[in-house]
C-alpha cells in the first residue's frame, strides 16, 4: 500500500515538466502565421496528452489499491504498470513536442544562415557576369536576366519570416540555396565551355591542319584519313554548341563537345600512326637490308657445300628440297623489297602500308635465315659426327677384345651361350657398320644411331661378362670351401654335385645359386667371408674398366 501512495508523487513530476517555458521560445520568434498556429497546436497536444495521462494514472492506482485491499496481489502490480506506462506516454510526449519547439527555433537559425549564402552568391554570380561578359559569350544575357529573376524570391523570404512563416520560408530558402548554387556550377561550366569552343578547339583544329600540311610537305600520304574533311565536319558540330550554351543546354552543348573530342583523338591516332610508320620503317630498312644479302649469301653457300659433300656423305632430301625452296622465296622478298623502296621515293607515300608490307618482309626472311641456319648447322654436324662415330667404333673393337680376351684367359670349362649370343650380335653390328663407312655417300646419321646402340651393347656385353667371371670364381671357392662337410651331409653333397655339373655345362649363375644357399644353411659366415674377399678381389668401375 505504501508502494502505491509513494506512486502519487510522480504526478507531481509529470506536472511540473517545464513546457511552458518551451513554448515561450516560440514567442521570441515573430508571433504570427504559422508560428502561432503551431503554439496553439503544441499547447493543445501537451494539455490533452498530460490529461489523458493523469486521468489513466490515478483510475489504475485507484483500482490498484482495491485489488490490494482484496489480496489480488497479481492484479494490483499489474495496474500499477499500466499507471506508470499512461505516466511515461505523457513524459515521451513531452520530449516529442520539446524537439519539435527546438527544431522550428533552430531552422529559423539555418534559415537565416541559408538566406545569407544564398545572397552573398547572388550578388557574385550577378558581379560576375557584369565584370566577364567574355567568358560567358551569349550566355551573359540569359544569365543575367535568371540572375535577376531570383531577386523576388529573397524578398518573398523575408516576407515569409515578417508574417511568422518559419516552417514555408525554410522550404523556400533551401530551394533557392540549391538553384543558386546549381547555377553557380553551370556559370563554371559555361566559361570552361565557351574558353573551349571560342578558344580549345579552334587552335586544336588549327594545330592539326597545319601540321598535316608540314607532314605532307615530307612526302605523307594522308588521303586516306580525309583530314580537311574530317576538321570541316567538326567545325559544323562546334558552331552548335554556341547556341546551346547561351540557351544554357549545358548537357546537350557538353555531350556534343565530348563527341568533338573524341573524334579529335582519332583523327590524332591516325596521323601519328602514319608518322610512327615511318620511323619504324627508317630502322627496320637497314636491317632487312642486312638480312636480305645474308640470306642470299647463306642460300649459295648452302647449294655449293650441299653439291661438294653430296659425294661424301647421305644429304636428307627434304634439306635439299627446302634451300631450293628458300633460293626462289629470297628472290621474291628481294624484289617485293625493292618494290616497296621505290614506293617510299614517290612524291606520296602512306607509310602505314608500306610498313605492313615491309614488316612481312622481315617476318618472312628472318624466318628463310633461321631454317637455313639450322640446315648448315646440320652439315657442320656431318663430318663430326662421322668422326665421332669412328672413333666410337675404335673403342667398341678395343674393349670387345679385352672382354673376349679376359673370358678366353679365365679358363672357364664351358663359354655361356648368353655370351657368345652377345658377342655374335657385337660382330654382326661391327661388319655392317664397317660395311656402311665403305659406302659413299655416307648415311651419317645412321651410322650413329648404329654405333650408339653398339655402345650400349657392349657396355651389356661388359657387364655380363663381369659377373660370368665372378659367379664362376665365387662357385668354385664355395665348392671347394664346401668339400669339408659332404663326407656327413648327404643333402650337401647332392647340393654341391649339381653345381658342379652346372658348372660344367657352362650355367655359371644356376650353378652359383645353388652352392650358395647349400653353404649358407651350412656355416653362414663362411659364405659372408667369401663374398667380401671376392669383392676385393674383382671391382667393377662406372667407365667399365675392370681392376
Amino acid at each position: 500500500m505504501e508502494e502505491i501512495n509513494n506512486k502519487f508523487q510522480r504526478i507531481e513530476e509529470v506536472k511540473a515538466l517545464p513546457f511552458q517555458d518551451e513554448l515561450i521560445k516560440i514567442k521570441s520568434l515573430n508571433f504570427c502565421g504559422e508560428a502561432k498556429k503551431l503554439y496553439v497546436v503544441w499547447q493543445k497536444e501537451w494539455q490533452t496528452a498530460l490529461t489523458a495521462s493523469l486521468d489513466i494514472f490515478e483510475e489504475r492506482l485507484s483500482d490498484a489499491k482495491k485489488d490490494l485491499e482484496s489480496f489480488k496481489f497479481k492484479e494490483s502490480s499489474k495496474k500499477v504498470k499500466q499507471a506508470d506506462t499512461s505516466l511515461d506516454e505523457a513524459e515521451f510526449q513531452y520530449d516529442q513536442l520539446a524537439s519539435e519547439i527546438e527544431e522550428l527555433v533552430l531552422s529559423s537559425e539555418k534559415s537565416a544562415n541559408l538566406r545569407t549564402e544564398a545572397e552573398k552568391i547572388h550578388r557574385e554570380a550577378k558581379q560576375e557576369v557584369l565584370t566577364s561578359t567574355y567568358q560567358f559569350g551569349e550566355a551573359a544575357k540569359p544569365l543575367a536576366t535568371l540572375i535577376d529573376s531570383l531577386d523576388p524570391e529573397i524578398r518573398e523570404y523575408d516576407a515569409m519570416i515578417n508574417d511568422g512563416n518559419y516552417v514555408s520560408a525554410a522550404k523556400h530558402i533551401e530551394d533557392m540555396y540549391s538553384d543558386l548554387s546549381a547555377l553557380k556550377e553551370n556559370m563554371d561550366a559555361i566559361s570552361v565551355l565557351t574558353r573551349e569552343v571560342q578558344e580549345t578547339l579552334p587552335a586544336q583544329f588549327q594545330e592539326i591542319s597545319v601540321e598535316c600540311h608540314a607532314l605532307k610537305a615530307e612526302g605523307y600520304d594522308l588521303d586516306h584519313i580525309k583530314v580537311a574533311y574530317r576538321l570541316s565536319a567538326l567545325k559544323g558540330k562546334l558552331k552548335l554548341t554556341e547556341p546551346l550554351i547561351s540557351r544554357l543546354e549545358l548537357e546537350e552543348a557538353e555531350r556534343i563537345l565530348d563527341d568533338i573530342n573524341i573524334q579529335v583523338d582519332d583523327l590524332l591516332e591516325l596521323i601519328e600512326i602514319e608518322v610512327k610508320a615511318k620511323i619504324k620503317l627508317n630502322q627496320d630498312q637497314s636491317l632487312i637490308t642486312d638480312e636480305l644479302f645474308h640470306a642470299r649469301n647463306s642460300n649459295y653457300t648452302l647449294r655449293t657445300e650441299i653439291q661438294y659433300l653430296q659425294d661424301q656423305f647421305y644429304i636428307n632430301d627434304a634439306h635439299i628440297h627446302s634451300v631450293r625452296k628458300f633460293e626462289h622465296e629470297i628472290e621474291r622478298l628481294l624484289d617485293v623489297y625493292d618494290e616497296i623502296i621505290i614506293d617510299t621515293l614517290k612524291t606520296k607515300t602512306r607509310y602505314s602500308a608500306v610498313e605492313n608490307r615491309i614488316s612481312e618482309v622481315k617476318d618472312q626472311i628472318l624466318s628463310v635465315n633461321k631454317e637455313q641456319e639450322k640446315i648448315q648447322e646440320h652439315l657442320l654436324n656431318l663430318r663430326e659426327d662421322a668422326e665421332e662415330a669412328k672413333e666410337n667404333m675404335i673403342y667398341i673393337q678395343d674393349k670387345k677384345e679385352k672382354v673376349y680376351s679376359k673370358l678366353l684367359t679365365s679358363n672357364l670349362p664351358e663359354m655361356p651361350k648368353r655370351i657368345d649370343i652377345l658377342k655374335n650380335e657385337l660382330d654382326t653390328n661391327i661388319k655392317e657398320i664397317e660395311r656402311c663407312f665403305t659406302n659413299r655417300p655416307l648415311n651419317v646419321q645412321y651410322i650413329k644411331d648404329k654405333v650408339n646402340q653398339t655402345v650400349k651393347d657392349i657396355d651389356e656385353f661388359e657387364q655380363e661378362s663381369y659377373e660370368v667371371l665372378q659367379e664362376a670364381e665365387l662357385t668354385e671357392i664355395m665348392i671347394m670351401h664346401g668339400n669339408r662337410y659332404r663326407s656327413h651331409d648327404h643333402d650337401f653333397d647332392e647340393q654341391i654335385r649339381e653345381s658342379e655339373r652346372m658348372f660344367k655345362e657352362g650355367r655359371y649363375k644356376r650353378a652359383f645359386e645353388i652352392i650358395r644357399c647349400a653353404l649358407e644353411k651350412a656355416n653362414p659366415d663362411a659364405v659372408r667371408k667369401i663374398e667380401n674377399d671376392e669383392k676385393l678381389i674383382y671391382k667393377y668401375e662406372d667407365d667399365g674398366a675392370w681392376i
